[in-house]
């Protein structure tokens, strides 16, 4: 008797084969040999397929895949439904099997590593093939960002991508504006076939990698994955891989900001190799945004560095803000002049001390400010922060870095 799928699992067998796992194309191979079931699968199993195990959460359904059999003897004399074709089907007449058993029934599959063994296990959750792509449109940061979008299945109970802090509309909409029109960032984004979200990782393309003594390289970075599969991750870290991107985070978290793994050689490092980085990203002062900052699990540290903005993922003597705050806003850590862009502490005045002891004169009643107000998009401003009716660029800058907070 030749072996008997349901096409539900054939769909699921070919859907985990090409998303990348070899324990469905090996089962798929050898279901293709078109053998008798005795010389395939161990015992009397057959008539195969899968059922769906499900768990309710508020925004997605973990799903979990069982196969199921039929393993009694069909042509046993004491067999009560003998000649009946529909018998197999029975639910007195099958077995649940979970997959690694599954795997085991069949004789001539090679061992396989725990590895291969949770990535079939995760894939075979996802009857659809997956499609990865870099984008850069701002609509594509909202898409990928906003959970309207997200798949409603995962193979897990905490999937980073449905409980992303950045996911809800109004946050997923400044979390576009700040990645695309101030960081210049990319967005790499797995999808079914549906179109529905999958994962969704930051590509930090321009990063200087700061190494002591010796010059800066220019590097790429993908950040940390949301996804609603496990087995996503993979699929997406080969993705960057072949995009030429040159590091990936070792651990897919918000702790280990500096710890990578090259994707693609660089410098002294082979591929797969690991190494602290520090690692840095210069914005122009020219890119300006609406509002806000999302939660930056790498790039939390915000620093001003002459005519730029420095986002990296260590701190620096000159950091202005944290931006790891679930607010939608970064969190400030000192102040910046308007007039002459210096870091200061002092949070009761805007200007730095020196500055203030020259716009200001000290009178009988207090200090003055020095010249007449100059009004600039709705507001009142000090005239020596204009030169030919014009915004100096430390002025710009000032209000570039006042958009990242709740003020």
């Amino acid at each position: 008797m030749k072996i008997s799928i349901s096409p539900e699992m054939k769909s699921r067998l070919q859907n985990a084969a090409a998303n990348g796992s070899v324990v469905a194309e090996d089962i798929l191979s050898e279901l293709g040999k078109n053998r008798d079931a005795s010389e395939t699968i161990r015992g009397t199993y057959n008539y195969f397929t899968t059922k769906r195990i499900k768990a309710n959460h508020d925004s997605y359904h973990k799903i979990r895949i069982m196969f199921t059999a039929c393993a009694k003897n069909l042509e046993h004399k004491n067999f009560p439904d003998k000649g009946n074709p529909s018998a197999p089907w029975f639910k007195e007449n099958r077995t649940d099997i979970d997959p690694s058993t599954f795997i085991g029934l069949f004789k001539n599959l090679p061992e396989y590593d725990s590895e291969e063994i949770k990535y079939f296990i995760s894939a075979i959750t996802l009857d659809s093939r997956v499609t990865i792509r870099i984008y850069s449109d701002m609509k594509d940061f909202y898409e990928a960002y906003c959970e309207d979008n997200y798949t409603i299945i995962t193979d897990n109970d905490v999937s980073t991508l449905h409980n992303s802090c950045m996911r809800t509309e109004e946050k997923a909409r400044n979390a576009a504006d700040f990645y695309r029109n101030f960081a210049g960032a990319k967005i790499l984004v797995a999808k079914d076939k549906d179109s529905n979200i999958l994962g969704r990782a930051i590509i930090w393309e321009g990063l200087r990698w700061h190494r002591e003594y010796e010059e800066d390289v220019d590097v790429s970075l993908m950040d940390r994955i949301y996804t609603s599969h496990t087995f996503v991750i993979d699929m997406m870290r080969d993705a960057a891989k072949k995009s030429g991107i040159i590091f990936r985070k070792k651990y897919n978290d918000f702790s280990h900001q500096r710890e990578v793994v090259a994707l693609n050689p660089i410098a002294e490092l082979e591929e797969d190799g690991e190494t602290s980085a520090d690692l840095v990203l210069d914005v122009p002062v020219g890119q300006w945004h609406k509002r806000g900052v999302p939660y930056l699990d790498t790039f939390s540290n915000l620093a001003i560095n002459g005519e730029c903005l420095e986002l990296s993922n260590y701190y620096t003597r000159s950091q202005i803000a944290d931006c790891q705050s679930t607010s939608g806003y970064a969190t400030r850590t000192a102040y910046v002049c308007p007039r002459c862009n210096r870091v200061h502490e002092d949070s009761l005045n805007k200007f730095c001390g020196q500055c203030m002891s020259e716009i200001y004169t000290e009178t009988i009643f207090g200090k003055v400010l020095n010249g007449h107000p100059v009004i600039y998009k709705g507001e009142q401003y000090p005239s020596t922060l204009f030169k030919r009716g014009k915004p100096m660029p430390q002025l710009k800058r000032y209000l570039q870095i006042e958009r990242l907070f709740n003020n």
